[in-house]
């Protein structure tokens, strides 16, 4: 009885230091979890901030590409009106020649700033797709981390309840009449 009895002191120790250890362990995951979602949320606002920031400056050089195609259509039309008006007024050749000229390197500036857009809101779009990708894999991550996570607190949350096989045979040892009495 005594031997009996010591064996279950020692198995209830080794129990009681398991579950020590697996409250630590529990606990240190939790905070682990915790800095996780922390650290993925600031990570998710600041793209989110950075995507904010690129949309806006793709807006306004979609606002600003607009409205130098409508400058290029207009000097365009004045490019078409000059031209007209030269053949029929030869007298001010000159002024008008050098009107249209000044219309042209205008024009060819507009073009080249056109182009020049262009390419900043194709390079603005892509680095709003890579942000997005990095944004939708890093969501990805933190679920897969998040599950990971809530399984092992799931397998620590076993411990010490009537699914844990080393609970059930304490209370068999610390009870062994409890289950004489019960089959007589």
């Amino acid at each position: 009885m005594l031997e009996q009895l010591q064996r279950l002191q020692a198995h209830i120790g080794v129990l009681k230091t398991r579950l020590h250890h697996f409250e630590r362990e529990n606990t240190s995951l939790t905070e682990a979890k915790q800095l996780a979602e922390t650290d993925h949320h600031a990570q998710v606002v600041q793209k989110n901030s950075i995507i904010t920031q690129k949309q806006e400056e793709v807006d306004n050089l979609t606002e600003q590409l607009t409205q130098l195609q409508d400058q290029f259509k207009q000097l365009n039309q004045d490019a078409t009106t000059l031209a007209e008006r030269y053949s029929r007024l030869e007298k001010s050749t000159t002024d008008l020649k050098n009107r249209f000229q000044e219309i042209l390197a205008e024009r060819n500036d507009l073009r080249i700033n056109k182009e020049k857009l262009q390419v900043q809101q194709r390079h603005s779009q892509q680095e709003i797709q890579d942000l997005q990708q990095d944004r939708d894999r890093l969501l990805q991550k933190n679920e897969l981390a998040k599950s990971k996570v809530e399984a092992i607190i799931q397998r620590l949350s076993i411990l010490g309840t009537a699914q844990d096989q080393h609970a059930q045979e304490i209370q068999q040892l610390a009870h062994p009449n409890a289950e004489t009495h019960e089959e007589t």
